[in-house]
Parts: structure tokens; sequence; C-alpha cells
């Protein structure tokens, strides 16, 4: 279990954290951090191993199945806020939607106006043609 522990500890040092900032950050105890760096854990925290993916941290690189270290850097997002983003994405979906059909009502209607303006400009050169219809 070496391997697992040496890379949450490269993983906190890449970050520049000290072990009690990386505690006070993830909302742990020192005590975690110094037990999983030690390998004195059966397997790692989630919390932690959650905290250092956030930061960036290849995933992979914690397990030792990569070298590369740096990862995605991830926001995570609370179900609420989750919840609350989703429903102003529908929100703005539907004002779209609304949107569109204004601008499709008002297209039809400037046609139709150009249709009546075309028709009485042909009223008007055939009265100056004095042609009757």
């Amino acid at each position: 279990m070496t391997k697992i522990p040496n890379s949450y500890k490269k993983a906190r040092k890449y970050l520049n954290y000290t072990q009690q900032q990386a505690a006070k950050k993830a909302g742990l105890t020192d005590s975690v951090i110094t037990k999983i760096e030690k390998g004195q854990v059966d397997s790692p925290n989630h919390k932690y191993t959650t905290f250092l993916i956030e930061q960036g941290i290849n995933p992979y690189f914690l397990i030792g199945a990569s070298d590369e270290i740096e990862g995605v850097l991830v926001e995570a997002v609370t179900k609420s806020a989750y919840e609350a983003l989703q429903a102003d994405y529908e929100n703005l979906k539907l004002e779209k939607e609304n949107l569109e059909e204004q601008v499709s009502e008002m297209v039809s209607r400037s046609e139709f106006e150009e249709v009546v303006q075309e028709n009485r400009t042909l009223q008007k050169v055939l009265k100056m043609l004095k042609i009757d219809r």
C-alpha cells in the first residue's frame, strides 16, 4: 500500500499545501491526512480524495495508474446548486422559445405588411395608367 499513500503526499505537496492546510481545506483533521500518507488506513479517505481531484489532481495518479499528476480542474456543485442551475437552464430555454415565436410572428406581420404595401403601390400604378380593375 506504499504507492497510493505516496501519491497522496506527492499530490498535496504539488499543490503546495502543508498537511495542516490540506486538512483544513478538506474539512479533515491533520491526523487523518498523516494516516493516509503513511499508509495506516485500509483505503484512502473519500473526502480527501475528492478534495484533491477538485484541486486539479489526476484521479489516476492518486491510485497509481498514471504518472501524470495534473488532471482536469473540477468545480464541485452541490445538489441544490445543480438543481438551481438546471431550473435556470430550463427557464432560459423557455425564454428562447418564446423569443423565437415572437420573432417568427413579427416576420409574418412584416411580410403581410409588405404584401399590403405592394398591393397599394400596384393600385396606385393602375390608377395612374387609368386601368380599372
